[in-house]
């Protein structure tokens, strides 16, 4: 199930993942995207389109499959994105330490981690931004409870190593 948090600006996006490759990874994917401007339809009470199109951040909090279940061997980020391409991967120890804390950390601090980015928009002047910041973070508790239940969810769809295929 992909869960999605939107806020004014940006949306937290919490999906189950399967990367194949040699070993294969499995985990939970979390971007934080940018909701693009988008016009009025209708009238006062229609229902407005809501767009998360704009990557920013990945965190992949990936096992790999063959070891035991939270072993987080794969677990990288993106720090930024060309356009919808992610950047190369990056490997910060307190990810595989500490994922909760090291997460809580990164969505914690957004302007700063939309700025580290590169993404034009935002900064500390972007008033819009900054109300997204704090009510991200005082949505941390339910996005964490998100990552939680998903990694579950693919750890048990997954219980069996031998028998893990690409979702679909």
């Amino acid at each position: 199930m992909l869960r999605v948090f939107t806020f004014e600006r940006v949306a937290v996006v919490v999906s189950p993942w399967w990367e194949p490759g040699e070993p294969p990874e499995l985990g939970t994917r979390v971007e934080v995207r940018l909701l693009p401007d988008e016009p009025h339809r209708g009238s006062e009470s229609a229902a407005q389109r809501i767009v998360a199109d704009l990557p920013v951040w990945r965190a992949d909090l990936f096992d790999r499959v063959g070891a035991p279940a939270g072993n987080l061997l794969s677990a990288h980020f993106h720090p930024g994105f060309d356009g919808v391409e992610p950047r190369s991967r990056t490997w910060p120890e307190s990810l595989r330490r500490d994922p909760i804390a090291w997460l809580t950390g990164e969505l914690g601090d957004l302007v700063a981690l939309c700025v580290r980015s590169g993404r034009p928009e935002g900064g500390a002047s972007d008033a819009a931004l900054s109300r997204d910041a704090d009510a991200l973070r005082a949505a941390l508790p339910e996005i964490v409870a998100a990552v939680e239940r998903t990694w579950a969810e693919v750890r048990d769809l997954h219980r069996d190593p031998a028998a893990v295929s690409p979702p679909g």
